[in-house]
């Protein structure tokens, strides 16, 4: 019995130490949204997947911090190995580092494309990355 209960708090508080401080949700008005910038992770990430997130992050407080205010981008950083994030993450095929933009009209989804490899080769050139992702990102929501 008193090897059950260590099990299974172990168990429940494997969850707590997989969720990552700056992991974040964004998601302000549904009836404006234009676009949903998604970046998944796994618990323990390399510098690469690291860079990704952080150039993203430059990208979207830099560019369009305002549209996200307004509702038209939601923001969405999430570990794809906790149980909570399971479903989201089988939807955009996610088990390890993955970026992918959904754009969305009239309040429905429409087109989702993965950058995943894109933001792979770009990630070590933040320079570049940021402004390629601004472009992308621009024609989503013009």
């Amino acid at each position: 019995m008193k090897k059950l209960v260590c099990i299974l708090i172990i168990l429940f508080s494997l969850p707590i130490y997989g969720q990552q401080k700056g992991d974040t949700i964004i998601s302000n008005n549904p009836s404006n949204l234009k676009l949903k910038v998604l970046y998944f992770h796994v618990t323990n990430r390399c510098a690469t997947c690291r860079s990704i997130e952080a150039n993203v992050r430059k990208t979207l407080n830099d560019y369009f911090l305002n549209k996200i205010e307004l509702g038209a981008i939601d923001f969405y950083v999430v570990n794809c190995e906790l149980p909570e994030n399971k479903e989201l993450a089988k939807k955009y095929e996610a088990y390890g580092a993955t970026l992918a933009l959904t754009s969305y009209n009239n309040g429905k989804e429409a087109w989702t494309e993965d950058l995943t490899n894109w933001a792979f080769q770009k990630a070590h050139d933040s320079e570049v990355f940021v402004s390629e992702l601004k472009t992308k990102i621009e024609a989503y929501i013009n």
